[in-house]
C-alpha cells in the first residue's frame, strides 16, 4: 500500500515523500523575473518538508500578451530563478518550474485591444469582442520559446518542468473544441488541436533532453456546457503518456465555474479526487490532484485507497508551510489550516503580494520572524481583552517570544465572532481553524493565563494595572431602526443564531444578503427551515470584498437552496407575524416565525477612549478597531505581539 511518506521516483527525480507544492503565482520583480520575496516565501515551504515545489506559472514569451506573473524569456534571468532553486534544495525539496505558454482569451485585455487566442472566440473581461487567432507562425514561435524556457529552467537547476495545460489557459484552448474553431492543422479533430501542447512536448524535449522530466498540468472535464467531457480527458490522459510525459497533475473546472479549480471556504474537502482516479486507471504514469487536500487523513487516504500517487497543496501550503513535517511527526493540532477565503488570490489579481488571512508571515518572510522576549520587557503585564480571533492571535504570538500574558473573556469559550464564522454546516475550514488557535492556547498555558466569564471594566482594569494593553473586543451585530423590529422576541442577530444564544425555525426571514446573511440563510435551509432572504441592494454580497470564485460557489448554493431571495427589497415595518416589504415601490407581505437580522456590525469599543487616557501603551485591533476580516485582525495581532512587546 502507498504511503504518503514513500520515497519514490518520477522519471530520474527523486523525492523524499507524495507531498507537491501546487504552482501558484506571487509577486515578482517588474521583469517578471523571481524576488528575493519569492524565494524565501518558496524557502520557507522547502524547509517545511514539501517534497516538489511546483514554482507559480511562468510564461515563455511576452511578445502576444503582458507579463500576468514570472517571466523566464531570456538567459539573464536564470540567475534569480537559480537562487529560488538552491534555496529549496538547500532543504531538501525537488523543484519544478510551472511554465505557460500564456493566457489567451481570458488575458487581461481592454476594450478595443483584444487578446490574442486559439482562435476569434470571445474574450473572457468583454464577451462582444473576439479574440485574435494566432498565426501558425506566431504559434512555431510560442512552441520555440517554451522549449528555450524548459532549457533555462533546466540550467538553473530545475529537477523537472510541468506544462500549464489546463483550466482554459492558452494551451487548453488549444487542446478543447468549445475554444478552438481553427480549420488549419491545430484545429477540428482531437489529434489536431493536440498538436500544439504535443509540438511543445517535443521541443522540451529535444532542448532538454529524453530523460528530464515532463509533468504536465491538464484539466480532465470542464464541468461548463461544450467543455471537455471526462471521455475525451481520458484519451488526452493516454496521448500525453504515449507523448512522453513524465506526470499527469489533473484538475477539473475551468475559469466559468472557478470554484471548481480553486474550492472555496464552501466546499468539502477532497473535492477533485474521485474525479482523478479515473485518470489513474487508464495511464502507467504516475497521477496526482489538489482540492482541499488540507485535511491529513483525506490527503492520505486518497493515496492508500490508490487514487492518486501524489497529492498536492495549494492554499494550504500558504497557510502552514509545515504541514508536511507536522503530518510526519504526528503533531495534526498544530496545523494552521487554510479557510479557504481565497483572499490570497484576490491580492495577488489586485496587484499586491501574496498574503494570508491565518498566517501574517506570508509575503513577508524576509521581516516578520519572530523576535525573542526583550529581557528588559520580559516582567511586564500584557492584558489581552478578548479571545477571539485577534486576541488568540496575539497571546499565542506574545507567547512564543518568550512572554506571559493574561487574556480576559467574557463568555465561556475562546473564538468570540469566530465562532459564528465558523457555525454554518459548509464552513468546516473555518471550524478547524478556530480549533487551531484553542489548541495553541492550551499547549501555551504555561505562558496564557485565560480567565473565561470575565467582562472588562475600566475600574477592573486599573485594579490590574497592565504595562500593555490590547483591546480585541470584537464586534455587535446592528439592528436598522424598522419599525417592530427592535425589542421583538421573534426577532434576533444572524450572530446570536450563529453563537447558538438564539433559536430560529420555521419561516424565517433574514434580514441582508451579505457573507453573513447568506451563510445563515443557507444554514437554515439545510435544517429545513423556510427562507426569505431579503437584500436592499442589486446582488448578494455587495459590500463585502471576496473574491469571486468564492462568490460565484455562494451563488451556486442559493441557486441550488429552497432560498427565496429579494433583491433591491427594503423591510418597511414588521407587523404581528408578518413583514412589509417594498420593492420596485410596491408593497407585499411575507408571513415569518423568526427574524434574523444580518444589517453590519459595530465595533465594541467603548472602553477604549478611557483606555487611551490613562494608560500608555494600549492597542485595538480586529473588529474593535473597524469590522473588518479575519486577515486584519491576525496580521495586526502578530505585528502588535512581535514588534510592540
Amino acid at each position: 500500500m502507498a504511503k504518503i511518506f514513500d520515497r519514490t521516483n518520477i522519471g530520474k527525480m527523486k523525492l523524499r515523500n507524495r507531498i507537491f507544492m501546487s504552482p501558484m503565482g506571487t509577486g515578482t520583480d517588474p521583469d517578471g523575473g523571481f524576488s528575493e520575496q519569492s524565494r524565501e516565501y518558496y524557502e520557507a515551504r522547502a524547509k517545511g518538508g514539501f517534497g516538489l515545489i511546483n514554482l507559480g506559472a511562468t510564461t515563455c514569451t511576452t511578445k502576444y500578451e503582458p507579463k500576468p506573473c514570472n517571466v523566464l524569456d531570456s538567459q539573464p534571468m536564470v540567475e534569480r530563478l537559480q537562487r529560488v532553486v538552491e534555496s529549496c534544495h538547500n532543504y531538501g525539496a525537488k523543484v519544478s518550474l510551472q511554465i505557460s505558454a500564456g493566457i489567451g482569451r481570458m488575458a487581461f485585455s481592454e476594450k478595443g485591444n483584444p487578446p490574442y487566442a486559439a482562435s476569434a472566440v470571445p474574450g473572457t473581461y468583454f464577451p462582444d469582442q473576439l479574440c485574435i487567432p494566432l498565426s501558425i507562425e506566431q504559434i512555431h514561435d510560442i512552441e520555440e520559446s517554451f522549449g528555450n524556457t524548459a532549457m533555462w529552467a533546466k540550467a538553473a537547476g530545475c529537477d523537472a518542468i510541468m506544462v500549464q495545460g489546463y483550466g482554459g489557459y492558452l494551451i487548453d484552448q488549444f487542446m478543447c473544441e468549445l475554444w478552438n474553431k481553427r480549420d488549419d492543422e491545430y484545429g477540428g479533430s482531437l489529434e489536431n488541436r493536440m498538436r500544439f501542447p504535443l509540438n511543445i512536448i517535443k521541443k522540451v524535449k529535444e532542448k532538454c533532453g529524453d530523460d528530464f522530466p515532463i509533468l504536465f498540468k491538464y484539466t480532465l472535464t470542464h464541468l461548463i456546457e461544450g467543455g471537455r467531457t471526462i471521455e475525451e480527458g481520458l484519451k488526452i490522459a493516454k496521448m500525453l503518456e504515449e507523448a512522453g510525459v513524465s506526470q499527469l497533475h489533473v484538475d477539473v473546472g475551468c475559469f466559468e465555474v472557478w470554484y471548481k479549480p480553486i474550492p472555496t471556504v464552501y466546499d468539502d474537502f477532497g473535492t477533485k479526487v474521485d474525479l482523478v482516479r479515473q485518470v489513474k486507471e487508464v495511464v502507467n504514469i504516475p497521477v496526482s490532484c489538489d482540492g482541499k487536500l488540507d485535511d491529513p487523513q483525506v490527503a492520505m487516504e486518497a493515496i492508500e485507497s490508490g487514487k492518486v500517487d501524489y497529492i498536492s497543496l495549494g492554499k494550504q501550503s500558504i497557510a502552514d508551510p509545515e504541514w508536511p513535517n507536522k503530518v510526519r511527526k504526528g503533531r495534526l493540532d498544530d496545523i494552521r489550516y487554510c479557510i479557504g477565503c481565497n483572499d490570497c488570490l484576490l491580492g495577488i489579481l489586485r496587484g499586491r503580494l501574496v498574503q494570508c488571512s491565518v498566517n501574517p508571515t506570508v509575503g513577508y518572510e524576509n521581516f516578520t520572524v519572530l523576535k525573542p522576549a526583550k529581557e528588559e520587557n520580559k516582567q511586564d503585564k500584557i492584558l489581552i481583552i478578548g479571545a477571539g480571533i485577534g486576541g488568540m492571535e496575539t497571546a499565542v504570538t506574545a507567547a512564543k517570544r518568550g512572554y506571559s500574558v493574561t487574556v480576559w473573556e467574557k463568555e465561556a469559550r475562546s473564538g468570540g465572532l469566530g465562532n459564528a464564522a465558523a457555525a454554518p454546516y459548509m464552513k468546516a475550514s473555518v471550524k478547524n481553524y478556530v480549533q487551531y488557535l484553542d489548541n495553541q492556547l492550551k499547549k501555551h498555558a504555561d505562558k496564557i493565563h485565560v480567565i473565561y466569564n470575565k467582562e472588562a471594566t475600566f475600574e477592573e482594569i486599573k485594579k490590574c494595572n497592565p504595562d500593555k494593553i490590547v483591546v480585541a473586543t470584537g464586534a455587535t451585530a446592528m439592528i436598522p431602526p424598522v419599525e417592530g423590529l427592535r425589542d421583538n422576541p421573534k426577532v434576533g442577530t444572524a450572530t446570536e443564531y450563529l453563537l447558538g444564544n438564539f433559536q430560529a425555525e420555521g419561516n424565517v426571514l433574514v434580514i441582508g444578503a451579505g457573507l453573513v446573511g447568506c451563510e445563515t440563510a443557507l444554514d437554515l435551509a439545510h435544517k429545513g427551515s423556510k427562507i426569505t432572504l431579503v437584500e436592499m441592494l442589486h446582488k448578494i454580497v455587495a459590500k463585502d470584498e471576496i473574491n469571486a470564485n468564492n462568490e460565484m460557489r455562494l451563488n451556486d448554493f442559493l441557486g441550488k437552496a429552497d432560498i427565496d431571495l429579494n433583491l433591491n427589497t427594503a423591510v418597511k415595518r414588521i407587523e404581528d407575524n408578518q413583514a412589509i416589504l417594498e420593492k420596485d415601490g410596491k408593497e407585499f407581505a411575507v408571513e415569518f416565525d423568526n427574524i434574523l437580522v444580518a444589517a453590519g456590525m459595530k465595533s465594541n469599543n467603548t472602553l477604549v477612549d478611557d483606555l487611551y487616557d490613562y494608560f500608555e501603551e494600549v492597542y485595538v485591533i480586529g473588529d474593535a478597531d473597524h469590522p473588518g476580516k479575519i486577515m486584519e485582525a491576525v496580521h495586526q495581532g502578530y505585528a502588535i505581539a512581535n514588534n510592540m512587546f
